[in-house]
Formats: C-alpha cells, structure tokens, sequence
C-alpha cells in the first residue's frame, strides 16, 4: 500500500520537526522551573490556558475548512486567499481591542500586575492563526520539508529569545555591575560605549531576573517567534492575489464555526482544569499546585508529539482518500498501525520515566513528588484516547457533520467541567489527571458509536482493545502489585510488545492472501 507508506513518511517528517522542535522546546521547561518557583510558573501556565482557548476562537475553524472546501472547490488557492483575509480583519479587531482594554481584561483573568500581557498574547495569536493557514497550505500541497524547516526555525527563534531574555541578560547585567571597576576601566569598553550606557546595558540586564519580568519575558520570546514566522511563509502567501470571496468565506464560515464549539469543547478536555484548579483551591496553594500538574503533564510529551505529528498528516491524507472505493479499509488500517505506535510509546515513555522524569523536571520537588509520579500513567493513558478520537472523527469531517461533532466534544467538556468542578477540592490535580482520561474516554464512545451509525469504518475493536491492553496493563500495574522487581527487569516488555505485533500482521497477512 504505497499510498500509506507515503502517509507514514509524511508522518514522520511533521514528526521530525514536531518531536525534535518540541522536545528541543520542552526543554525550555527545566529552565522555567529553575527560574520561577511553582506559583510563578502557575502563572504561565494559566496565562497559556487561557491562550490555547482563545486560539481556537482566532483561527474561527478555518484550517479544517480549507481541506474541506480545496476538495471540494478544487480551487485550494482562492480558499486560501478568503480565508487569509478574514483572519487579517478579525486578528486587527482582537488587537484593537486588546490595546484599549487590556488592564480590564488582565483583572478579569485575575493578574492586574501584568498588564502588558494581554497585548503580547494577542499578537502572538492573531500571527500564529495567520500562520496555521500557511502550514495547512503546505500540508495540502505535500510539503512536509518546507513545514518541518519553517516549524523548527518557529521554535529556534523562541528558544534563542528565551535563552537571551532569562539567562545572558541577567547573567551579563551581574557580571558587569559585579566588575564594574574592572570592566568600566577597559579601554575597549570606552571605545564602543560609554561607561554610562554600559551601566544602562548592566542595569536592564540584571533587572530581567526579576519574576515578573521573567514572566513577560517568555511571552515576549513567543511573540518574536510567531512575527519572525510570517515573513518565512511569504511564498505561500502569494495565493492572496486571488482576493476575497465572500459567498466561498460565507460557506466556509457555515462549516467551520461548529468546530469552533468542537475545539473549545477540546480545549476544555485539554486545558481548563488548570483554570479550575486556580479558582478551586485555597488562593495559598493554587498556582503552585497548577504549577506542578503543568510540569507533571509535560512527562506524556512523546506521545502528545506523536499524537500532533499524525493529525498534521493524516488531516489532509484522509481528505485525499475519501472518494476511494476502499477508503474505509484505508481508514481501519490507518488506526490499527496507529494503535501499534501509540501502545509502543506509552510502554517505552513508562518503562523509562525514572529517567525521563529527572531529566525533564530537574528539581527533586517535582520528580520526587508521588502524587505526581501517580498521575502519569492517566495522562499517558488520556493522550491515547485522544489519538483514537482523531482517527474516529474524520467521519464527521467527510461527511459535513461538524455540529454532530461539536455535540460530541461538547458531551465530553461536560464531563470534565463536573469531574473537576466535584473532585478537585478534595484531591486537588490527581482529579484532574483522572477527569482528563474520563472526559477522552467519552470522546471515544460517542465517536465509534455515531461513526459507526453515520459512517460505518471495519475498525478491528477486539484486536485494537487487546493490543492496548498488552501495552498498558503489565507496565502500569506490575511495579504497584511487584515493586521488588528491578526497574531493568521492565526491558523485556518493549521486547515482547513488538514481537506480538510481528506476529500478528503476519497472521493478518496471511489470512488475506488465503481470501
């Protein structure tokens, strides 16, 4: 099946930029946490919650929408100019707005010590809607390489920025003013500058390690990756002399808004408990305790990666296959090799997390901390439902279902608003780790059985059902009922996870060559 080997290299290429690019990204993280203390971080990781949102609402759905209607149209160059368009006007409306009530709006979220913050956060997403139209073009024109350079270059450039903003310049601003003597009485230095701006210089750098400023210091390093991306997809953007269709911006506008519902319903399974465990718990333990879940969460980062990586290009690949005769076949053996690949990395991701967690969290606080060591194999266990979902709901995409699927992500918002609204005060984020797998778990439900009713796909339940319980239960339940079994005693599961996938594709091969 040369088709899929094509979506398989594909795959691998997104996920070469986004595996690399993020994990490069993620270690951002350690620094984060060194520098800022577990309220502090709270506060970044309740500002991006907020941003994960209100990047649904920017983007209006339209990067479904221009698959949808590149199919359908066969025109993908002027849907990609009318769509562009109309997030040039909204992105300058959300600007406007954010400049004349940005305190307002930062007393709302409950930070009025942080004005500049709504400003740069609407910058960055208003560039980075604009941007998610040029990758979705990329995408639509098989472009995985131009995607995956200018992805990385995104995410080099805020890494720099970081780097530059929360370590040179405050370790240059206390060299100096440490050395001044020695430093100012350089000759050079009075050639380049006075020793007045040199302390200028000294000053400012030391002041960025101050919290507060380190804070707005990582929204800043974002909001220079996002406008620096603009002019690298300038190529793409040259479809905008195909101008502005307002019948084709209407359609598209009827299609894409109930995904809005959809991806805000997701980014209530996602995201909104870190809000809730803000508003939940006692105001003495709150940020830290948002602090700590976002840190925990970042351990599932492999296989939130993979999981990106193939909705990237899988997206598009299941639009191109549709009108197919054996799309649906296609489909069910798109899912089982995904099955494969995510019960692989959750083995691998638990069978080395007392590696993995020390490396990535640095602080004994964090990886010595069992409540949250307790909440990874949930978090592990909720990504692979989320994946599944992604496979499941391309029936609704096909077949112009959108407010089916927004009913469907809805049902699942609402198990993860009760789940942590009742059970957060008592047990704090480990409720929060076990509504998150609740809530995908329903996505999954409802999305095989509607599927199955709209859109019937000859999914392998039994087989995939099996495989994930082979993948997951001995890894996660073997050091709780076994703990005298030592951690390499474990390297034998990844072992035998593969050789039972050998054997059954081989099976499988078989069974349909003898048809």
């Amino acid at each position: 099946m040369s088709v899929l080997k094509k979506l398989a290299s594909q795959t691998a290429v997104y996920g070469l930029s986004t595996m690399v690019g993020r994990l490069i990204n993620y270690l951002l993280v350690p620094l984060y946490l060194i520098k800022l203390s577990p309220a502090e971080y709270g506060v970044v990781s309740v500002m991006f919650t907020y941003a994960s949102f209100l990047a649904i609402v920017f983007a209006l759905g339209l990067e479904t929408a221009f698959f949808h209607f590149s199919k359908q149209t066969q025109k993908p160059a002027k849907v990609l100019s009318s769509a562009t368009y109309t997030l040039i006007l909204t992105g300058c409306a959300a600007v406007l707005t954010a400049c004349w009530m940005g305190p307002q709006i930062m007393d709302w979220m409950g930070y009025p010590q942080y004005p500049e913050l709504i400003e740069y956060l609407v910058y960055i997403l208003a560039a980075d809607a604009i941007a998610a139209l040029g990758f979705a073009w990329l995408r639509q024109q098989e472009k995985p390489w131009s995607f995956a350079w200018i992805k990385l270059s995104n995410i080099g450039i805020n890494i720099a920025a970081n780097l530059l903003l929360l370590v040179v310049a405050p370790t240059f601003g206390d060299f100096v003013l440490n050395h001044r003597d020695t430093f100012f009485g350089l000759h050079l230095s009075h050639d380049l500058f006075p020793s007045d701006t040199w302390q200028s210089i000294a000053t400012w750098g030391q002041t960025q390690a101050n919290p507060h400023n380190m804070i707005a210091n990582i929204f800043l390093s974002n909001l220079l990756a996002s406008l620096i991306t603009l002019p690298l997809l300038s190529s793409t953007f040259t479809q905008l002399k195909e101008g502005f269709d307002v019948s084709l911006v209407q359609r598209m506008l009827q299609y894409s808004l109930p995904l809005i519902i959809v991806g805000l319903a997701g980014m209530i399974n996602e995201t909104i408990d870190r809000l809730l465990l803000k508003n939940l718990l006692p105001a003495n333990i709150a940020d830290a305790e948002t602090g700590m879940y976002s840190a925990f969460y970042k351990l599932s980062l492999v296989l939130t990666l993979f999981v990106q990586a193939f909705r990237f290009a899988a997206e598009p690949f299941f639009f191109s296959k549709s009108s197919d005769a054996d799309a649906k076949e296609t489909y069910a053996y798109v899912m089982r090799m995904f099955v494969y690949a995510t019960g692989g990395i959750y083995l691998f991701t638990m069978v080395f997390m007392p590696w993995i967690a020390p490396l990535l969290m640095q602080k004994p606080i964090y990886y010595n901390n069992a409540r949250g060591l307790s909440i990874i194999p949930v978090l592990l266990c909720a990504n692979v439902c989320l994946g599944l979902y992604y496979n499941l709901s391309i029936w609704y995409k096909l077949s112009g279902q959108t407010k089916m699927g927004g009913l469907i992500a809805a049902a699942g918002a609402v198990v993860t608003l009760i789940g942590n609204y009742l059970f957060i005060p008592q047990y704090g984020f480990v409720a929060s780790a076990y509504t998150t797998l609740a809530a995908y778990a329903t996505l999954v439900v409802l999305g095989y059985a509607f599927g199955q009713k709209n859109y019937p796909i000859p999914y392998q339940v039994g087989l995939l059902l099996f495989v994930l319980s082979v993948a997951i239960l001995p890894v996660t339940f073997l050091p709780q009922y076994c703990p005298e079994l030592p951690q390499y005693s474990y390297f034998i599961l990844p072992m035998i996870y593969g050789a039972m996938i050998y054997l059954i594709e081989t099976f499988l091969k078989k069974r349909h060559a003898s048809r």
